[in-house]
C-alpha cells in the first residue's frame, strides 16, 4: 500500500503566528491558510511511497540525524514565493536554521540512494503559512506581508525529525506520525 509522505520538523505555533494566520484568513484574498496546529518545516517531500520501503527511509533518517544535537532556531520575517507581485506561497522566515540545512541535505542525498529524486533547488527553510488559489485581493496580502515582514515570531527547539503520512481532504490535510527520530 502507498501513502503520501514527507519528513519534517514540527512547529509549536506561537500566539503571533496564530494571529498572522487569522489575519490572512480574514483578508478576503483567495488563500488556503495553513492550520497552525499542523505547521511544520518540510525537510524532504517524498510523494507517494510504498509501506514496504518505510524501514529504508527510517534508516536514512537515522543516519541523517546522526551526530546532530537538539538545537534552536528563530522564526522571523515574512515574504512570498515566487515574489510579492506573483504570490503563490506566503511564508515566514527561518533566518538561522541551525542544523536543519545539514539534515535536509543528508536526507536528500541518502534518500536518492534508495530511489527518491534529488531536489533541484537548494533547501531553503521556511514555514508555509498560506497558498494562493487565485490572485484576488493580492494587494491586501502584500500589505499584510509588509506589516509583518520584520516580526519576530519566537524561537523553536528541535529535538527530533518526523516521517509523516499525509492524507488530503477537502477541509485540509491530516498528518500522521509514522516514525520519530530523536536528535541526540
Amino acid at each position: 500500500m502507498r501513502f503520501r509522505a514527507f519528513i519534517s520538523v514540527d512547529i509549536d505555533a506561537s500566539r503571533s503566528l496564530r494571529d498572522l494566520c487569522d489575519e490572512l484568513r480574514g483578508s478576503r484574498a483567495h488563500l488556503k491558510v495553513v492550520n497552525p496546529d499542523i505547521m511544520h518545516i518540510t525537510l524532504k517531500f517524498m510523494g507517494d511511497i510504498e509501506e514496504g520501503g518505510v524501514p529504508d527511509v527510517i534508516d536514512v533518517m537515522r543516519s541523517s540525524a546522526e551526530g546532530v544535537a537538539p538545537f534552536e532556531f528563530k522564526i522571523k520575517g515574512m515574504g512570498a514565493f515566487p515574489s510579492r507581485n506573483r504570490i503563490k506561497v506566503v511564508w515566514v522566515g527561518i533566518p538561522n536554521p541551525g542544523h536543519m540545512v545539514t539534515i535536509a541535505e543528508r536526507l536528500d542525498r541518502g534518500l536518492s540512494s534508495i530511489g527518491f529524486q534529488r531536489e533541484k533547488r537548494r533547501f531553503t527553510p521556511h514555514l508555509t503559512v498560506a497558498r494562493a488559489r487565485f490572485s484576488k485581493n493580492v494587494d491586501v496580502v502584500q500589505e499584510i506581508i509588509e506589516r509583518w515582514e520584520n516580526h519576530d515570531f519566537g524561537s523553536q527547539q528541535v529535538n527530533s525529525i518526523r516521517l509523516k503520512k499525509s492524507v488530503l481532504a477537502p477541509k485540509g490535510p491530516t498528518y500522521y506520525i509514522v516514525e520519530e527520530i530523536p536528535l541526540l
